[in-house]
Order: C-alpha cells, then sequence, then structure tokens
C-alpha cells in the first residue's frame, strides 16, 4: 500500500480509560487484534463504532509541538460539538521515537472519520466495529 504500511501496522497505540479508582488505566490495542476492553466501552456507550485519530503531524511529516497542540486542541473542540464520547491516548513506534497524541471517538460514523481525517491530512485512522479487531482506514494512494 504505502510506505506507512508497516509502521502503521507495528505501531503501539494506547487509549487512556477511566478506572474504578479515579485514575485511568492505559489499554494498548495493535492493529487486527480484537479488544475486548475497547468493545466494552462501545457497548457502555450503546455505539457499533469508533475511531482513533490525531491531528498532529499531517501526512506523516513532524510539525513543531505548539502546532500540533493547537491542532489536538482544534479537533477536542470539534469533537465536543458534535457531543460524541472521547477518550485521549496515544499511538507511535515500538521504540518510542514517534508519538502523537490521539483521540478514541466512540460512536462517530465512517463519514465524519473520513471528514476529520482529511482536515487534519492524515494517512489514516485506526477504525473499530464492536465485535472486530480494529483495521487501518488509508487516505493516502
Amino acid at each position: 500500500m504505502s510506505k506507512y504500511q508497516e509502521i502503521y501496522e507495528e505501531a503501539h497505540y494506547l487509549v487512556l480509560l477511566p478506572g474504578d479508582s479515579g485514575t485511568d488505566n492505559e489499554v494498548s490495542f495493535r492493529i487486527n487484534q480484537e479488544n475486548p476492553q475497547i468493545d466494552m466501552l462501545m457497548e457502555q456507550h450503546r455505539k457499533q463504532t469508533a475511531c482513533f485519530i490525531t491531528a498532529c503531524n499531517p501526512k506523516g511529516e513532524r510539525i513543531n509541538d505548539k502546532e500540533n497542540l493547537m491542532r489536538m486542541q482544534e479537533l477536542e473542540s470539534i469533537v465536543q460539538q458534535k457531543q460524541l464520547p472521547y477518550y485521549f491516548g496515544q499511538g507511535g513506534d515500538s521504540k518510542g521515537a514517534w508519538i502523537e497524541k490521539s483521540l478514541l471517538i466512540v460512536g462517530i460514523d465512517r463519514a465524519e472519520a473520513d471528514q476529520l481525517a482529511h482536515q487534519y491530512e492524515q494517512n489514516a485512522v485506526v477504525w473499530f466495529e464492536l465485535g472486530s479487531a480494529p483495521q487501518l482506514r488509508w487516505y493516502i494512494e
């Protein structure tokens, strides 16, 4: 597919979910590996889909931290306006050399996820459907 396929498929992803003791639990997931914790989260919200997306580093090219922070704040604001539940997370390479802050947006439909990915010039997002392993959804040719 692209030079990014192997990188994204081998990446480590995690999301912070509220824990019983008031602290967040780190839930990691991998592409093409089912994750019952994220399925349970979707079930709690009575939703069938979720999307893990970043606004950072458009087209896979590093930009400065300040710009990435502003882009993530804007993305979070859009998700809040849509009144969709979301959780903070990050994705990165196995060595920790490349880490991007991300959001897991629960209940977003595919068209909305596609629109956000294009708006923030992302190569791919991680797409979840209840009962299925997370998949990469590509936006580059």
